[in-house]
Order: C-alpha cells, then sequence, then structure tokens
C-alpha cells in the first residue's frame, strides 16, 4: 500500500529524457519500499496523471522496467512488483548507464576533458584507423547514485563523429544512446578484457579512494550492427586480482 500521498514525482524540467525520470522514480519508489514486492502497479491512466505525461511515454518507461525485471505483467490481471533483487543486467544492457539503471542505481557523469589528438598505435590498433589520425578522447568519471565508480577514456573516430563535440552532452545520458539518436549508429557487439593493476594517485584522486589498492582495468572495443569498429576505451575501478574477457551481443528483434 502506497503511504505517500504523491511518491510519483519527477521535474519536468530536466533535460533527461522524461521515461528515463519515470524509470529512476519508480526503481526509488521500489528500494524504498513504497511499492512492496508483489503489489499491482497502478494502471497507465493512473501512472500518466501522477507524472503528468502522455500514456505513450508511461508506457515506455513501463516496458523497459519490466524488460529489466523491477515488474512482471500477467495477462487478464494486471502489473506487479518483483523482488528488486531479482533485476539482472542482461546482455542487451551494454552501456554503463543501462547497466546501472538495471541494478537500481541513478547514472550520471563528469567530464574531466575533451579534445581531439593524434591516434597512437595502440588507439589505431583498436579502433581500426590509421596512425596519427584524429581521434576524439573523452575523459570522464561515471558514478552512480554521485559516487565514483569508474575512471573512463574513450576514443571515437574524429572523422566519422566531425560534429561530435557539438552534438553530445557527455555529461547527460548514455553516449550510445546519444551515437544511435545523432548518428544513427547502434552498438551491436562489445569485446571486453578486464586485469588487476594498481591505482596511481592521481586515478585515486579521481575515484575517491586510496592509491596502491587492487582495482580493475577494463578494456572495451564495440562494433556497430554491421561489424565496423565504433569505440576503443578503458576504464578503470576498484576491483579483484581476476582477469576475464567477455563478447557481447544484442540480438535485434525482427519486427
Amino acid at each position: 500500500m502506497i503511504n505517500n500521498p504523491n511518491p510519483f514525482s519527477i521535474d519536468q524540467h530536466s533535460r533527461v529524457p522524461l521515461y528515463e525520470l519515470i524509470e529512476q522514480n519508480f526503481r526509488q519508489i521500489i528500494t524504498s519500499g513504497v511499492l512492496k514486492t508483489g503489489e499491482m502497479v497502478p494502471s497507465e491512466a493512473e501512472l500518466c496523471e501522477y507524472y503528468k505525461v502522455s500514456r505513450l511515454t508511461v508506457r515506455r518507461a513501463m516496458d523497459e522496467l519490466a524488460r529489466q525485471g523491477w515488474i512482471i505483467r500477467r495477462q487478464g490481471v494486471g502489473t506487479f512488483i518483483k523482488n528488486p533483487k531479482n533485476a539482472q543486467i542482461t546482455p542487451s544492457r551494454l552501456s554503463f548507464t543501462e547497466q546501472m539503471k538495471a541494478i537500481g542505481r541513478v547514472p550520471s557523469s563528469r567530464l574531466i576533458s575533451e579534445k581531439v589528438i593524434p591516434a597512437t598505435a595502440e588507439i589505431s590498433r583498436n579502433l581500426d584507423v590509421q596512425e596519427n589520425e584524429p581521434v576524439i578522447e573523452v575523459i570522464r568519471i561515471r558514478m552512480a547514485d554521485n559516487e565514483p565508480i569508474l575512471l573512463e577514456t574513450t576514443y571515437l573516430s574524429k572523422q566519422r563523429f566531425p560534429d561530435f563535440e557539438e552534438a553530445l552532452e557527455l555529461e547527460h545520458g548514455s553516449l550510445y544512446d546519444q551515437l544511435q539518436s545523432h548518428y544513427g549508429v547502434t552498438i551491436a557487439t562489445m569485446n571486453q578484457t578486464l586485469e588487476a593493476i594498481m591505482l596511481t594517485e592521481k586515478e585515486a584522486a579521481f575515484l575517491g579512494i586510496q592509491a596502491g589498492v587492487p582495482s580493475l582495468l577494463s578494456e572495451v572495443v564495440a562494433f556497430d550492427l554491421d561489424g565496423k569498429t565504433v569505440e576503443y576505451s578503458w576504464s578503470i575501478s576498484s576491483g579483484n586480482k581476476s582477469k576475464f574477457y567477455f563478447s557481447f551481443h544484442r540480438k535485434e528483434e525482427k519486427v
């Protein structure tokens, strides 16, 4: 039962899409216990009234929450809250933003620097560009609930994304979502390698933790639907002394 008279609240003036704000708000409602496992979710019409948005916006938010495992739809009965501990990161949730949402945390970023540099041999090899070709380097701190999680450095082809600096908002939303909306580029495949490292003083300062502690270096090469390389990135976070290799694939649903 909902005791708070109006827990369904979003900032209508935010630059974040309304459906994402509803997702965030709904996850907070669930994790705070306002709505408990097994309780029925208000109807679409009620949610439209609560949030002051269209039915299409509510439906998109609910579809995402259902896909993430926060709610379950029962044909002819209604929609119900699932146990938030059962919400999972699935292979289709490839970006940091998607992963944090899937486990009920609010993602955000702080831009450290953004500039064009000549591709080094390592960048050239991983990004599939010519050595010394101009590439975009973006360094960000990725956060969850305002807590620093990753120090991330991303490289993209300047030739492929010539107006990148002006087109994208790197402190708001998912880079992958913005690449899709601005350039029609969908990240479909990701190769990721993880290995243990020791944090330097500079890296530790960005993450707000002690230098020298065991940490995790993640290297990612991401590809579009045609198999062309889109992104080469590496990120540093606190981690254990292990090394893994993952290959995630997103299967597009047939209409």
